[in-house]
């Protein structure tokens, strides 16, 4: 057997697990292919949720960058419209200056603008690079989280018919306190209101119920009762006795 020949037999020999007696002085230190493989499924699984969970976290951080950024660019309205308009100037000024404080506040994020920029509406994208700890390992040393927010302007009123009705407002002046000027253009709203009870002939009551006016359908509802006339023939005749029981006058 050559040299080449009997080297490569102890290297065979010094890689096979079930090598023979006399060579197992050979295998001390050596690793197991299985070993090797299981250790790098455990740290790709780890990988997998502690990285995994951190690029949830990324993400989540990103949209609400981007929704508050949306917001931000949406309060500019414009002004001397009669519609709700977004002002576009003033909303691209708005967004760059919160976006900067977002990466200064924030190292991870590489990217923050808006992707849609007109009067109605303002869409935001946001990137953070999220670096990996287990997942480099294998190579992927970072990972892309991206977040995107929406705003548009919103009319509240679009008609005047959609405006809330006011009932209106009735205000009684008096000389020492508010509401020295009366609102003179205000109707009284309608109130059911109980007529009093009088006798038919007797004066009206005195209405207490201000600033009410008095109800004109209000009529005199209780009927006098009629005082009963003598009867004649309960009546003593003239030049009668006087009874036992009446006192004499007292002449003493």
């Amino acid at each position: 057997m050559t040299a080449p020949d009997q080297l490569r037999s102890r290297l065979v020999e010094f890689l096979r697990i079930d090598a023979p007696r006399p060579h197992r002085r050979f295998h001390r230190g050596a690793l197991s292919p299985a070993v090797a493989i299981l250790a790098v499924m455990i740290f790709t699984l780890a990988g997998l949720v502690i990285d995994g969970g951190r690029q949830l976290g990324a993400r989540s951080r990103a949209v609400g960058y981007a929704q508050e950024a949306a917001r931000v660019g949406a309060a500019a309205i414009q002004l001397n419209s009669a519609e709700a308009k977004i002002d576009t100037t003033k909303a691209a000024t708005a967004i760059a200056g919160f976006c900067g404080q977002v990466q200064n506040n924030d190292p991870t994020v590489t990217s923050c603008g808006p992707t849609t920029l007109t009067e109605k509406e303002v869409d935001i994208q946001v990137d953070i690079q999220n670096k990996t700890t287990f997942l480099g390992l294998i190579g992927k040393q970072s990972l892309k989280a991206t977040g995107a927010g929406q705003a548009h302007a919103e009319q509240g009123v679009d008609k005047a018919d959609d405006s809330p009705t006011i009932p209106p407002i009735v205000v009684n002046s008096t000389p020492d306190g508010p509401g020295t000027i009366p609102i003179t253009t205000a109707v009284p709203p309608t109130i059911d209101l109980p007529c009093p009870t009088w006798t038919v002939g007797s004066p009206t009551p005195v209405w207490t119920l201000t600033p009410f006016p008095f109800p004109a359908t209000c009529k005199p509802n209780v009927t006098p009762t009629p005082t009963p006339t003598p009867n004649p023939s309960d009546t003593p005749p003239t030049g009668t006795p006087p009874s036992p029981t009446d006192t004499p006058p007292s002449g003493r």
